[in-house]
């Protein structure tokens, strides 16, 4: 795919004063006098700024090649196609979302999620797969989002829970032993209509 994208930027900003920044994508104006479009995402974290003055944080090249490479698994683009990518679209809402979650979230410690290992068919793994983590509450769906030779970068899109009691809420950040990354067939949830990658 040869997208070529015009520079997006992050705004962090602490408007409530509650402590947490909340993250959405800037976009810049196309012309002159034109207002740059804001997208909110939902992810905030908390923050020790002393000013509520928004920040604006040009995207990384992680960003933008995890931006394309989630794309890439979701568009049925022929090589050197131009894609136009609308941020009001819901689908790409979810892609940006992820960046930002890889981006700004801190990942939670996983060495006492994860569950016994057992030996199964793997599958090789590439960014933007959807997953099923073998953890101690169970075999939870997610997406990854990063990957080197050890470790899978992912995010949950299925609480973990003991009983009743939530661990780790969906939509964090898990960097986690390739191990421990199964097939999204072995995931508890129901795959229906709500899984988004495939």
């Amino acid at each position: 795919m040869n997208a070529e994208m015009q520079p997006l930027f992050w705004r962090i900003s602490d408007q409530d004063k509650s402590g947490f920044e909340a993250v959405s994508l800037l976009m810049p104006a196309g012309m002159a006098g034109e207002d740059p479009a804001e997208f909110p995402t939902e992810v905030c974290f908390r923050s020790n700024r002393s000013t509520t003055h928004p920040v604006d944080l040009r995207w990384s090249e992680e960003d933008s090649d995890l931006f394309m490479n989630l794309l890439d698994r979701l568009m049925d683009a022929e090589d050197g196609e131009d894609i136009e990518v609308d941020l009001s679209d819901s689908v790409i809402q979810g892609i940006v979302q992820l960046v930002a979650l890889a981006r700004f979230k801190t990942p939670w410690p996983t060495d006492e999620l994860t569950g016994d290992d057992f030996i199964t068919e793997r599958e090789e793994l590439e960014i933007g797969d959807l997953v099923a983590l073998n953890t101690r509450f169970g075999f939870a769906l997610a997406v990854i989002v990063g990957l080197d030779s050890i470790d899978a970068t992912c995010v949950l899109m299925d609480s973990l829970m003991s009983g009743d009691e939530l661990q780790v809420p969906d939509h964090s950040l898990l960097v986690i032993n390739r191990h421990c990354v199964l097939p999204a067939s072995f995931a508890d949830s129901d795959l229906g209509e709500d899984a988004v990658f495939h």
